[in-house]
């Protein structure tokens, strides 16, 4: 999916992961492959710089966020994480209600950037969610797939390189690259190469109708796996 739609990575394996492990270990098992994945996927890219200057404001506020939400994530109770990453994902459930909120911000670019990078960034940081948010914001002000794929990507790389640097201080190397989060990886690996095969073949209608749907199915599954571990 992150190979032919530009995201969803993290925010797939996570709720998947935590079928097993609690929602910490899931992230620092992502956190490799992701880093990796999202590199791949950047360098599949043209135009980075580009699009690193225009959107500098959402950049530059949804990695202040991550950083906050990673710190987050170190100290807050896990059950309670899990919960905000499945109710984070009912936000396109009010899609439609969401849309007449996100178009009355767009007169405000600013505002609009500093809110929605910032939401996204801390609820990524904390959670791995952070495509939904992020991708309101960038279906709003982007002309093209290119550019959600590429401004995402930069997003995502940053927030993970905020992830990695407050995890750092609680886990070791070895923790990091155990045989789980190898396995995690080559498997990772393999699908984004594939993915990446398929992103021509995707028109930009279908492409946002896709990422609609998808953003959907993420929703039924955290909701479900979310507020079934909480309420047990």
């Amino acid at each position: 999916m992150h190979g032919a739609l530009g995201f969803g990575f993290p925010m797939l394996s996570t709720p998947i992961l935590t079928l097993v492990y609690d929602l910490k270990t899931a992230i620092l098992l992502t956190l490799l492959p992701s880093l990796v994945i999202i590199i791949v996927s950047l360098l599949n890219c043209s135009d980075v710089k580009k699009w690193l200057l225009e959107f500098r404001l959402i950049i530059g506020t949804t990695t202040a966020g991550s950083f906050l939400g990673s710190c987050v994530l170190v100290w807050a109770d896990p059950d309670i994480l899990k919960i905000v990453l499945a109710c984070t994902i009912l936000i396109v459930l009010f899609s439609s209600k969401i849309k007449l909120f996100s178009t009355f911000l767009n007169k405000y670019p600013i505002f609009f950037a500093l809110i929605m990078g910032g939401l996204a960034g801390v609820v990524g940081g904390a959670t791995n969610a952070i495509a939904p948010i992020l991708m309101i914001y960038l279906l709003e002000v982007t002309k093209s797939a290119k550019q959600v794929i590429v401004v995402s990507n930069i997003c995502f790389l940053l927030g993970k390189l905020m992830q990695a640097t407050v995890l750092s201080s609680q886990y070791s190397m070895g923790e990091v690259l155990n045989p789980e989060v190898l396995l995690v990886f080559t498997i990772a690996i393999i699908g984004l190469f594939v993915g990446i095969k398929l992103q021509s073949k995707i028109d930009e209608k279908s492409y946002h109708v896709l990422i609609k749907n998808i953003l959907v199915l993420f929703m039924i599954a955290l909701v479900y796996q979310g507020s079934g571990d909480f309420f047990i």
